[in-house]
Parts: C-alpha cells; structure tokens; sequence
C-alpha cells in the first residue's frame, strides 16, 4: 500500500534523497523548496511503500493539469515496484485530470529507462523539447526536457500552451 507523507514531518529526510536523486540544474534552493511548500498548490511529501519511506514527490495542482516536478526513489528502493505503485496511486488519486511530468531528452541509457518506465506506467512522451529554465542563476548547465501526459498524448496547441503555463506558474 502506497502512502504520502506531509513533507514537514520528514524534510530532512526528503532533502536528502532530493540531493541524491536531481542535479544541480535540477534542483530548487532548499530556501525555494520550502517557500513553495507554503503555496496552497504546492506539495513536496514523502512517499510510503509497505510500511517505508522510500521517496518522495513535489506536485503542483493547477485547474488545467497536475504537474509532477519532482518523483524520486531512494536508490535502494529503485526496482522494487515502490515507483509503479506511487504512479498507480497517484493516477487514481487525480483519476479526473491530467498529469504531466517532465523528462530529460532520452539520450542516454539511463535517460531511456525513465521514459520507458513512465510508458509502461501509462504516460505518453510528447515530442517538442526546450530548455529548461534556471533553477539557479550560479549553475549553467542546460538541462533538455521534453513533456510526458497521461492519460493521452497532447496535441500540439496543448502542449504549447501546458509549456506557457509551467514557464509562468512553476520557473
């Protein structure tokens, strides 16, 4: 059984599977992170599998979609099925919505089994990459993201406009 946990409770925690899970470029300040916990559509928590902390997801709630930002495993629980039960869960929780996540540009094996894990849990992968705007101005590297949705492929005015919306709400 597949649990979320308020991230207040356990942010040291989550902070450090964060540091492990996401690049610099990747990630927000811890000082970003915890702002945005304080945004009422805004949701960093722990994820609990069989009784275990083994994760965590940040989200945010907006009327058009749900938007994944952040959906990291501990790396000893990576294979374990925690991640496809999370996404079950989660599809069930927002059964009504839209999902969306972002993925980096498949280049590298590792890069092609998020994609491939994503599929096989439902999503599709929306082709139109773009950069992904700096989390921090002091990190330069550049990070290619494409779009993925469930419970359909978005034709490409939606996926232009969910581009719009993630540039203006959530960078």
């Amino acid at each position: 059984m597949v649990k979320l946990i308020d991230g207040d409770q356990i942010f040291g925690t989550l902070w450090e599977i964060y540091l492990e899970a996401f690049s610099p470029a990747e990630r927000r300040s811890r000082k970003d992170l915890l702002g945005n916990m304080e945004l009422d559509n805004y949701y960093f928590n722990g994820i609990q599998f069989k009784d275990k902390n083994c994760g965590l997801v940040g989200y945010w709630v907006f009327e058009e979609f749900v938007y994944i930002e952040y959906l990291a495993m501990k790396s000893s629980n990576r294979g374990s099925g925690a991640g496809s039960k999370f996404l079950e869960f989660f599809i069930e929780k927002f059964k009504d919505r839209t999902i969306i996540l972002e993925v980096e540009h498949p280049v590298t094996n590792i890069q092609k089994r998020r994609v491939n894990f994503y599929k096989r849990n439902g999503f599709f992968y929306n082709k139109g990459s773009f950069i992904q705007p700096q989390y921090n101005e002091d990190i330069k590297e550049e990070v290619e993201l494409n779009i993925m949705s469930y419970p359909a492929k978005m034709d490409k005015e939606k996926l232009e406009k969910t581009k719009e919306i993630l540039f203006e709400r959530v960078y």
